[in-house]
């Protein structure tokens, strides 16, 4: 499993997730009489009934269809035909797509088609979309673009799927949900959905003025904005048998950690063997983790811990830059990523019991 470690310490927040998915059946399956099957849940992050419906005369009925423009346009699209009330001729939209190849561009222009049903939960079917060819055709398209705060039905699959000299792309909830979250699409998400951004993307309460940001000790990128890299905590053990903390750095995960820890261990060099300790950042956040750290912290400056004066000036500099961040809630990405820590011990970089 230490490779797993080691890829761990290296990854991004995605792969970290699952690496630690891996080291979570690695450690169950090595427990004897103690496996069990790790239940990986995915769950929406946006909810689309914060959209208002589209069917009712609210002054915001065109949300939907003015959502679906600002999504293609963070997606890249040209916006040919924006959105307008009254007879639209079967399209909502008309966007425009642009290819690069290695020798040509090719364009594509696409009828876009917006359902939303998410307050009724029903699915878009074939009476929703009727006609889709000559709709494609009369305005001059090459593409049919479905965006559906729903899922299509199969007989609309299907359908649609017959359909020849166009080009077909569907886009369901959830397939909106991940190009959003994959590209810029924060400032869209936090425009439509106010209350589902507030539980994925919180917000550190304003306790005192911030100080000094942590940043990278070799590209000196802003580790909090949006957090990312590791804190690496570095050890000797004195005649004692008692750990002093010699140095800390925060760094990017990869090639940046690599040339700080070269330049680190030759720095102490003559301390004999030097061994470190590291946890992502972003993981700091956590309130769960975040306090399981102090007192890690505190129980080790009990059993006898020294850190000399410039360990211990980041390691307080650490604590103040994240405990604004850590007094709220939990949010549910958070409680998915803590229950993955949970079943990975302490030794392989988690927050289970060793035993």
């Amino acid at each position: 499993m230490t490779w797993l470690v080691k890829i761990r310490r290296e990854c991004t927040k995605v792969e970290r997730g699952v690496s630690d998915q891996l080291l979570c059946v690695a450690t169950q399956r090595s427990a004897i009489n103690k496996a069990t099957n790790v239940k990986v849940s995915i769950m929406a992050k946006l909810d689309f009934k914060e959209i208002p419906p589209a069917d009712k005369a609210s002054g915001q009925q065109d949300a939907f269809e003015l959502f679906a423009r600002d999504t293609l346009v963070v997606l890249g699209f040209t916006i040919l035909l924006h959105p307008s009330r009254g007879a639209d001729g079967g399209k909502d939209l008309i966007a425009e797509e642009c290819r690069v190849g290695p020798l040509s561009q090719t364009k594509i222009k696409w009828l876009v088609s917006c359902k939303h049903f998410a307050h009724s939960g029903n699915s878009v079917k074939p009476d929703d979309e009727r006609n889709v060819l000559e709709r494609v055709e009369a305005a001059q398209c090459n593409g049919f673009l479905g965006f559906y705060s729903t899922l299509p039905s199969t007989g609309l699959t299907n359908l649609i799927g017959k359909a020849k000299n166009i080009e077909v792309c569907l886009l369901d909830h959830e397939r909106i949900e991940q190009q959003l979250l994959d590209s810029k699409g924060h400032e869209v998400i936090e425009r439509y959905f106010p209350l589902s951004h507030r539980k994925f993307k919180p917000q550190p309460a304003k306790l005192y003025s911030p100080g000094q940001p942590i940043c990278c000790e070799d590209c000196g990128k802003d580790l909090f904005e949006p957090p990312s890299g590791i804190w690496v905590l570095w050890h000797i053990q004195d005649k004692n048998k008692y750990s002093r903390c010699v140095d800390m750095h925060f760094t990017c995960k990869g090639d940046c950690d690599r040339r700080v820890e070269q330049g680190i261990r030759m720095r102490h060099s003559a301390m004999g063997f030097l061994y470190d300790g590291w946890d992502d950042i972003p993981d700091m956040l956590l309130p769960t983790v975040f306090i399981s750290k102090v007192m890690a912290l505190i129980n080790g400056l009990a059993k006898g811990d020294r850190y000399e004066p410039e360990a211990i000036n980041k390691m307080k500099h650490l604590l103040l830059t994240v405990f604004p961040h850590v007094s709220r809630n939990l949010t549910t990405d958070e409680e998915e990523t803590l229950n993955r820590l949970q079943q990975i011990p302490s030794y392989l970089g988690g927050m289970g019991y060793d035993g």
